[in-house]
């Protein structure tokens, strides 16, 4: 007990005396403990202190960089290294040839910095100007072109006749994505060249129906 808090109505001075004896007499069978020492729950001996083990031992890893494996002597692992085959068998024979697993299709195409930029004088539509001004995009803003099945036939064919656009530096500042999942095409460029950027991917994708043009929390916001 560190300190005891009186609390009385202000009297004459033998009272308040009476009242501390009073106090004094009631705390008097309370005992007076002091705090107990603090001790470490581990020991702290030098002859006790020792680096704690794991119970197991660490997995062996093979030179071949396969996948780890317990260590246990005259025991390996042959599946794990063999590497990620196709067995190709032609219809009426029994023996087959193998190939490697092809790698992933193209996703992304970006353009080049050098070549013909796109026309920066070129003015805004009316309408777009007017859509510009009511959610207050930046002309240097990044919108984006949807490209969808209903536009175009074969939608790999459109990407890769975009990707060689892109290539040549056909639009430059442009980038594109497909989302084979979506089975979409993602044409990202400047809110200041949408329009030339979708005129273009209609000429020479040959779209047919209408584009979207949709903007990052937006949507989408205009359409040709």
């Amino acid at each position: 007990m560190d300190r005891v808090v009186l609390h009385y109505r202000p009297g004459s001075a033998l009272r308040l005396s009476t009242l501390l004896q009073q106090t004094q007499r009631l705390l008097e069978p309370l005992a007076l403990r002091p705090p107990p020492a603090f001790r470490p729950w581990f020991p702290c001996g030098a002859a006790h202190c020792r680096a704690i083990r794991p119970a197991k031992p660490p997995p062996h890893i093979s030179p071949a960089g396969g996948v780890p494996t317990e260590n246990q002597p005259g025991t390996t692992d042959r599946t794990q290294d063999a590497p990620c085959r196709v067995q190709l068998v032609a219809p009426g024979t029994g023996s087959g040839t193998e190939r490697e697993v092809p790698a992933v299709r193209r996703s992304w195409s970006v353009s080049r910095q050098s070549g013909v930029q796109l026309q920066s004088r070129m003015s805004l539509s009316s309408r777009l100007r007017r859509l510009v001004s009511l959610h207050r995009l930046h002309l240097r803003q990044r919108a984006k072109w949807v490209i969808t099945q209903q536009n175009c036939s074969n939608l790999d064919e459109a990407w890769r006749r975009l990707s060689r656009s892109v290539r040549r530096a056909g639009l430059p500042t442009c980038n594109a994505n497909i989302q084979r999942e979506r089975a979409e095409i993602w044409v990202f460029c400047d809110v200041l060249h949408c329009e030339q950027v979708g005129r273009h991917l209609k000429d020479e994708l040959r779209l047919a129906g209408r584009i979207h043009l949709a903007v990052h929390r937006l949507g989408n916001i205009f359409s040709m």
